[in-house]
């Protein structure tokens, strides 16, 4: 494919942790891919609005959480509709297994890359690939 047709984005609100960003931007180094970021907060703060009396006296849970994850995914496949391209999900068949993903967030896709690959088994393809050179921290 080419690191020239790869594009990371990364999409934080207030709850991503430094480390995260971290990450991410050590990787695309690594990969030579193109990294931008797109902040999902003022989205994230428009549902937040829309659902406030709707969840009044309710505690935050999982429900944000997913909220940003579906925010995410439709941004991500609207840049996809516009630009012509294609989003890759990362989850593994250990987690779909066990239904530890979000539907309509980070589900949405156009290509599971590593879905028939159980959790133990892509750990395991990361170590073999970092004995040529380290790319995956």
């Amino acid at each position: 494919l080419g690191a020239d047709k790869v594009r990371a984005i990364m999409m934080p609100s207030p709850y991503t942790a430094d480390i995260s960003l971290t990450d991410s931007r050590d990787m695309v180094q690594r990969l030579g891919v193109r990294y931008d970021e797109l902040s999902i907060s003022p989205c994230f703060d428009a549902f937040r609005a829309t659902l406030q009396h709707e969840f009044q006296g309710l505690k935050e849970d999982t429900t944000e959480e997913n909220i940003q994850a579906r925010i995410r995914g439709t941004l991500l496949m609207a840049m996809s509709n516009k630009y012509g391209s294609i989003v890759l999900t990362t989850g593994n068949k250990s987690e779909m297994a066990v239904g530890y993903c979000t539907l309509y967030g980070d589900m949405a896709g156009g290509f599971a890359v590593i879905k028939d690959i159980a959790k133990t088994l892509v750990y395991r393809l990361c170590a073999y690939r970092n004995q040529i050179s380290e790319v995956i921290p």
